[in-house]
């Protein structure tokens, strides 16, 4: 046997070393990767987790659902506003612009989790939808909620003529 020879507690102490660093290794890998359900499919974000770590504005559950924004006259100059809006913000990187859809990452910088927020613009319906949730983690302690109204107030200073 592997652990001939060691006390009871010694045993405990490694499987419990092994145990820590295996779940850091799971959090180190699960903060680093782009998540699958990220992107725009059928003019629908992925649906929130059972965590209360996200918001969105397409989702039914009136605790995490925020309003989706206005588009301003036209699709360019919303887009300038949703990336002057993200700059200005700071502490993220937009990581994918694909026609109407936006995707940036958040990094918080006491721990380095990283926070996916999305954006399509639905120039049908004439609005920003938005969507943010936490990679790592169960709650978020109200983060994504606070930093849409964040980006609602800072969006909202943009006209049709300012970029």
């Amino acid at each position: 046997m592997i652990f001939k020879g060691l006390s009871k507690m010694a045993v405990i102490a490694i499987l419990l070393v092994a145990l820590v660093v295996g779940v850091t290794v799971k959090l180190i890998w699960q903060n680093s990767r782009v998540p699958d359900y990220v992107g725009v499919h059928d003019g629908q974000f992925a649906a929130l987790p059972n965590s209360p770590n996200a918001v969105s504005s397409q989702t039914e559950d009136t605790a995490r659902r925020v309003e989706p924004l206005s588009m301003l006259s036209s699709f360019e100059i919303t887009q300038a506003a949703l990336t002057n809006t993200l700059q200005e913000m700071g502490k993220n990187k937009i990581s994918k612009v694909e026609g109407s859809y936006l995707h940036a990452v958040f990094t918080s910088s006491s721990m380095g989790y990283n926070d996916d927020v999305e954006l399509w613009i639905d120039e049908e319906a004439g609005v920003v939808h938005y969507r943010s949730q936490s990679r790592v983690g169960y709650s978020d302690m109200g983060a994504n909620k606070a930093r849409y109204e964040r980006f609602r107030s800072i969006y909202s200073t943009f006209t049709d003529t300012e970029n």
